[in-house]
């Protein structure tokens, strides 16, 4: 997956799951909303960091996403980033490296004595991996039994818990138990798994097989439809400064309309009507239920 597409995927993944993102790397942070990922250099040019979210303790969690194994230029380049950040925003920075590159880098560039308050926190995915966790999920959908949000996530990041070479045969093994979820109805916010989409896009190359695998995460809409609208959202091209709500709320309605909220949540009115196709009117009626 290139580095473009695997900031894409993790953007997608943090902004739907929201506070179930933080809390599954342990940081103990309350996100409140999205913070601007736009810093400004003094030459008049722009850098963009991945994912920054503005939390409740009043400390921005700068997230990075890597594929690749980390080096000391990665390193330089994050505290580069924290460093603007902090200045720009007048606001504590952490910054939190997500590596899905299934080998632990060693790199030691810091002066522990000097410059320790700008290391980030490195978590490597495939820590992550636990087969027993994988085996009892399996188990739940095979009792049919219903599954929580945090499970959900589980799944749709596991396929980044192994190395490259096994991506694709997991995201199969995964799109699988999402159709036997689906069939059962045991987890009810069909959205969740788009960022799945991105995987498929990436490492399945035959064109029929990406489209029936496609086809199981996207609810009633058209693959290449919903392709569309994730990519075209600009939830991970904007850090805007829009409210997100802490957690994910439990019994939102499904289908079409949940996704038109969500994305209202992330953009506001305009761009959820013009992504979803509902009206303006529609869309107030259903939030009004």
């Amino acid at each position: 997956m290139s580095h473009q597409n695997i900031d894409k995927f993790f953007k997608v993944s943090a902004i739907l799951f929201g506070q179930l993102f933080v809390d599954a790397f342990g940081l103990e942070y309350n996100i409140i909303r999205l913070y601007r990922n736009e810093l400004n250099n003094f030459d008049g040019t722009n850098l963009f960091t991945d994912l920054v979210f503005e939390t409740r303790e009043g400390i921005l969690l700068n997230f990075e996403f890597q594929d690749v194994k980390i080096n000391k230029n990665h390193l330089k380049k994050y505290m580069e980033y924290k460093v603007k950040l902090q200045c720009q925003s007048g606001k504590p920075v952490v910054t939190v490296v997500i590596c899905t590159y299934h080998l632990k880098s060693e790199v030691y560039i810091y002066n522990e004595t000097e410059t320790s308050i700008l290391k980030p926190i490195i978590h490597y995915l495939s820590d992550y991996y636990d087969e027993v966790k994988y085996i009892s999920l399996k188990n739940k959908i095979s009792n049919h039994v219903r599954l929580s949000y945090r499970e959900i996530q589980y799944l749709v990041l596991l396929p980044f818990m192994v190395p490259k070479k096994s991506r694709q045969g997991r995201i199969k093994e995964v799109c699988t138990l999402i159709e036997d979820i689906k069939r059962y109805n045991l987890f009810s916010d069909d959205e969740m798994y788009l960022p799945l989409i991105l995987a498929i896009k990436q490492y399945v190359s035959d064109e029929k097989e990406r489209n029936q695998l496609i086809e199981v995460l996207t609810m009633d809409m058209p693959a290449d439809e919903i392709y569309e609208k994730v990519m075209n959202s600009g939830i991970y091209e904007h850090g805007l400064e829009q409210g997100l709500e802490q957690g994910l709320e439990q019994g939102e309605e499904n289908g079409k309309f949940s996704m038109a909220l969500r994305i209202k949540k992330c953009l506001g009115i305009e761009e959820a009507i013009r992504i979803s196709g509902f009206s303006r009117e529609e869309l107030e009626n259903e939030m009004l239920k």
